[in-house]
């Protein structure tokens, strides 16, 4: 049975939860506020009054087995969504989801040995002129009762990890069915350089495939470079 904890404000669910060196499988913590929130690659972000909840999943798999885990928490999440609130929404990939194609959830995936920290950061019922200028007008929120999208949120991901090798296949396929990038151009950007490509498709790792203009395809890693669509926020 999983176990959660909540709090009103803290500084972060993730590294409160890294910090809890004897948690167990399944520990779950929950804030309304946040004042230390990061995304990917380090990157800080606001954190108004919405939803922020890490899960502890302890897995004895290789990491190589697991590339596909933020892109499976995606689609738990978009579940959970969908069952607590009515909406439809869509997955920008990697770690994204949007409603009405401005940024509802954000997911960062924290591993370290067989530990993994699953967090999410969902605007519900959130005040979005609490938000920066420049995200504002980017932004999405909720309105749905954060007791019921708190318990779904729990119940999707508890059938994701059981589900985390045997369901790959199908889960990763509603991943790609519901992902906004495919078939948009974007920009693949590294620390190298910036490339215009299209979006073709997702892998069972959860890659994404795409194609440059010379016709060359590659496999983009989420770890290694970022994309941003050129029209809009996909």
């Amino acid at each position: 049975m999983w176990k959660i904890t909540k709090f009103d404000i803290i500084d972060s669910t993730n590294t409160a939860l890294k910090q809890m060196a004897d948690a167990k499988h399944g520990t779950v913590l929950v804030s309304s506020h946040q004042t230390g929130g990061r995304g990917r690659m380090g990157r800080s972000f606001s954190s108004p009054h919405g939803i922020y909840l890490s899960a502890l999943l302890i897995r004895q798999e290789a990491p190589s087995r697991l590339l596909h885990l933020t892109a499976m928490t995606a689609v738990a999440v978009r579940r959970a969504i969908l069952e607590a609130s009515g909406k439809n929404t869509q997955i920008k990939w990697v770690n994204d989801l949007l409603l009405e194609g401005k940024k509802l959830c954000g997911i960062l995936v924290e591993g370290n040995a067989d530990r993994y920290i699953v967090g999410i950061g969902i605007n519900c019922n959130t005040d979005l002129q609490a938000l920066p200028p420049e995200v504002r007008s980017m932004a999405a929120t909720l309105q749905c009762d954060e007791n019921t999208l708190l318990q779904a949120l729990v119940k999707h991901l508890m059938i994701m990890d059981a589900e985390l090798l045997s369901g790959q296949k199908a889960w990763m396929r509603e991943y790609a069915q519901n992902c906004i990038t495919i078939g948009n151009e974007v920009q693949v950007i590294s620390a190298k350089a910036r490339k215009q490509a299209l979006a073709l498709d997702v892998d069972d790792s959860g890659a994404l495939l795409v194609r440059y203009p010379d016709g060359r395809e590659e496999a983009v890693c989420s770890g290694e470079v970022s994309v941003r669509g050129l029209y809009g926020y996909i």
